[in-house]
């Protein structure tokens, strides 16, 4: 920390005693260096805080802000307003754009007066890494005279740059652009298109269907909603009739190759929040991904409610059976979204008398039985503690005022936001990360290749942000930082043209980050106070959202569900009812090897099943986080059959593969491969199911089946004609071809367009035929983590690959059954 005083640079004239000055004009300029002493706390250092006690003596201090200097000198990139806290108080925190702090331009105001500054301190806003992204000394001057270029000499600097670096790219966007329009606006408008054609992404996932199973003592999962969607008199006023959210995210647009813009939702569309039905659809919808409380956003500004409505129908609507608690967002409501900004809409009005208030009508939601609790304690989140004019007083009269009423004690925590860390000393019980403040690793924003050569915002990488934290939440040591984790972020839709952007973030990067918060609020803190928090369930202005869209579909609510099942309770071999299926000794050359994933299709397979028995044996494979119970009524209906437990990866391809070499291992010679395929993502999923079961298993089919295969011992693979498709066919290679040669060179088969394989995964088939695929393990395989994806996976690539593999053994395939 340093708290010596600016001095005076341009416009600026020393008044009388010390810390008094003059501005003489309207661009007064001071300057702030960081000294020789102080350069080892700011190394590695990507955000600081600036606090400063600054007080107009004759005249008005107007709009004061800093601009950061962190090795290239001074830009308008670089510049930060200054947020008035309350009388001479004001703060602000500038980040790195890839070095250490050189020194502050400090402009006190952009009007002529008599001013005072009695605090001028800097600190760390983040702790130093040595992953922070450092610039040389050569570069950093290159891209100083750069940034002071017109616009397009930067942008043409830019694409010399980008092809000497890769010049085979280079000269293809040249080779693109010639004669016609140039290559990155070409691309961005290609993939426009695709979107408009509804292409997704290879990890667009369909919905599931069930909440994740969970330990007793999971961490709870709370992520932050936003109420905004829906018109009100102020936004009326403010922005024009009729604006909401969407009216921002529906005008975004990309500002770089790749660039994700616009946001667009999926199955719940451009949603009114005074609906009720869209209130319980998104419950629903959370209930499914694991969250456990919506932490709604809530709006006080000196007694003035904003966005109350949807909260108040929430709470009101009591066949909504998700828990809910409230983070008070208490920044003013300015013209920028981002609370930096000096047009102010509706100011907050902090005062003791409105601390009472304001906690006596967060006292009518605490009073829902569905309110969330910690240890028996009401959960209220203060947004930003650092702008209370005293956060530990207005703590302290919450907490005396919790008693009087009779709520008892109260759980109360902060976020980091705007880098506040020092939560015990404001008298919070805990700090909960709000991503993506606090992160400024990973820039990229020199490496992109803008669309818009005035594009004045920055551009991370979320893959390298998802390591950084990873490796910070392992080892963390404070039980009462809980984690936050983000699935994406973009706010160019509230900030057009200067947004930030965490660039290239998907679902199995997510997974990751979500993994590692469980993990280490599992590790640190008691059962009772193990919480995870997710920035954000619907936060479509800033890209933060789990809710469906458009491109990745469910994927984000998949990645965060998988993460949290992940840690239920698991069945093993060592089951009693696994183990004595073990002995099982083999009664027919033919065997039915089954998935069952769904525990509620039993009854299905158990009556399909029961009408082969005398023709061939069964081994059911099913998910190792089923429940005692689901075990034990699989066992009863089904019995006599081998059961295996198996991990919940590599959809049923996984299991089918370990079915397999138990069946080659006993000494069966024909199979039939079924599973209970659901298809959520399709609307006859389950006709499509039923179909392919009785072209497979009804008793004439297999009946059938199994004499072909006694006739033809070169008979491979047979499957109904229905089912079969082409590698050629549409779409059908479209995210699968890495996957489809990575198995092509391990198992040594060909594939081209006329390659058939079985769609839906059911066939019978003639194990020596399938030796390849059974000499090794399901583990020997790398599938992903099970994320929900309706393509490009390894196990769509094997599903694909069946009838290659098969012809690559020297036997037939028939498509005649």
């Amino acid at each position: 920390m340093s708290d010596r005083l600016p001095t005076a640079l341009k416009g600026v004239a020393p008044a009388g005693s010390a810390g008094r000055y003059q501005a003489l004009t309207d661009d007064p300029q001071m300057l702030w260096r960081v000294e020789k002493a102080d350069r080892p706390r700011f190394d590695g250092v990507s955000a600081v805080r600036i606090t400063v006690r600054l007080n107009a003596l004759d005249g008005k201090i107007s709009a004061p802000c800093v601009y950061g200097d962190w090795g290239d000198g001074f830009s308008e990139e670089s510049r930060k307003a200054l947020t008035h806290v309350s009388g001479d108080l004001y703060t602000g925190v500038a980040l790195s754009n890839a070095g250490s702090l050189r020194q502050l331009r400090v402009d006190p105001s952009s009007a002529p007066c008599l001013f005072e500054i009695a605090e001028f301190v800097v600190q760390p806003a983040t702790a130093p890494s040595a992953t922070i992204r450092r610039v040389s000394t050569p570069k950093r001057l290159i891209r100083a005279v750069i940034l002071r270029l017109p616009a397009p000499v930067q942008h043409g600097l830019r694409d010399i740059v980008s092809t000497l670096r890769d010049p085979r790219r280079g000269l293809r966007r040249l080779s693109q652009s010639i004669g016609a329009s140039r290559g990155p606006w070409r691309d961005a408008y290609v993939r426009s298109v695709e979107i408009a054609r509804n292409l997704r992404s290879p990890q667009f996932a369909a919905p599931a269907l069930a909440p994740p199973r969970r330990e007793a003592d999971a961490p709870k999962v709370l992520a932050f909603y936003l109420p905004q969607f829906h018109p009100f008199p102020e936004n009326d006023r403010w922005w024009g009739k009729g604006f909401t959210e969407w009216t921002n995210v529906s005008k975004a647009a990309p500002q770089f190759t790749g660039h994700l813009q616009p946001r667009l939702p999926g199955e719940l569309g451009f949603y009114d929040l005074r609906t009720p039905e869209t209130l319980r659809d998104q419950a629903a919808l959370a209930k499914i991904a694991g969250v456990d409380a919506f932490c709604f956003h809530y709006y006080w500004f000196g007694g003035h409610r904003l966005l109350e409505r949807p909260l108040d129908a929430f709470v009101a609507d009591e066949t909504i059976d998700l828990p809910f608690a409230l983070c008070w967002a208490n920044e003013n409501w300015t013209r920028r979204w981002d609370g930096q900004e000096s047009d102010i809409l509706m100011a907050q009005n902090h005062s003791p008398k409105d601390d009472i208030a304001l906690f006596d009508d967060l006292a009518r939601y605490i009073a829902s039985p569905r309110y969330v609790r910690v240890d028996g304690k009401p959960l209220i989140v203060v947004y930003r503690p650092d702008i209370l004019p005293d956060a530990a007083a207005t703590v302290k009269r919450w907490r005396d005022r919790a008693r009087k009423v009779g709520i008892g004690e109260l759980f109360l925590l902060c976020t980091n936001a705007f880098g506040f860390s020092d939560y015990r000393t404001a008298g919070f019980d805990g700090l909960v990360e709000f991503p993506p403040h606090a992160l400024a690793v990973g820039e990229i924003t020199d490496t992109v290749q803008r669309l818009n050569p005035q594009f004045a915002g920055r551009v991370y990488d979320y893959g390298a942000v998802v390591a950084d934290r990873v490796e910070a939440l392992a080892s963390r040591e404070d039980p009462r930082r809980y984690p936050g984790v983000m699935p994406s972020w973009d706010n160019e839709a509230r900030k057009p043209g200067a947004g930030h952007v965490f660039h290239n973030a998907a679902p199995d990067l997510f997974h990751p980050w979500v993994e590692a918060a469980l993990d280490c609020t599992a590790r640190l803190a008691p059962p009772q106070e193990r919480l995870v928090f997710v920035n954000a369930w619907n936060e479509w202005g800033e890209g933060a959202y789990l809710e469906p869209d458009r491109w990745f579909g469910h994927g984000s609510a998949q990645a965060l569900r998988t993460a949290i099942e992940a840690r239920a309770p698991r069945l093993t071999a060592d089951h009693p009812l696994v183990a004595a299926s073990t002995q099982l000794a083999r009664g027919h050359d033919a065997v039915l090897l089954v998935h069952i994933f769904y525990a509620d299709l039993i009854p299905v397979f158990a009556k399909r099943v029961a009408r082969l028995r005398d023709k061939a044996d069964v081994i059911v494979t099913f998910p190792d986080h089923w429940s005692e119970a689901e075990l034990r009524t699989l066992a009863k209906a089904i019995p006599g059959a081998r059961l295996v437990a198996t991990p919940n990866r590599g959809r049923d391809i996984a299991p089918f593969l370990t079915a397999l070499k138990i069946a080659a291992d006993q000494g069966h010679t024909i199979f039939c491969k079924i599973h209970s395929k659901k298809s959520p993502h399709m609307a006859n999923g389950a006709q499509w199911r039923d179909t392919l079961l009785d072209a497979l298993v009804a008793p004439e089919a297999a009946e059938t089946a199994l004499q072909r295969f006694t006739l033809d011992p070169r008979l491979g693979l047979l499957a109904p004609d229905s089912a079969r498709m082409r590698l050629g066919d549409h779409a059908v290679m479209f995210n699968n071809g890495p996957a489809m040669d990575f198995l092509a060179k391990r198992l040594n088969f060909q594939h081209g367009p006329d390659s058939a394989f079985a769609a839906g995964s059911m066939f019978w088939g003639r194990v020596t035929a399938f030796k390849a695929l059974h000499v090794l393990a399901a583990a020997d395989y790398p599938f992903e983590p099970e994320l929900g994806r309706i393509d490009g996976t390894l196990a769509h690539a094997f599903e694909r690959a069946m009838g290659a593999v098969v012809l690559a053994s020297g036997h037939g395939v028939q498509w005649d059954l």
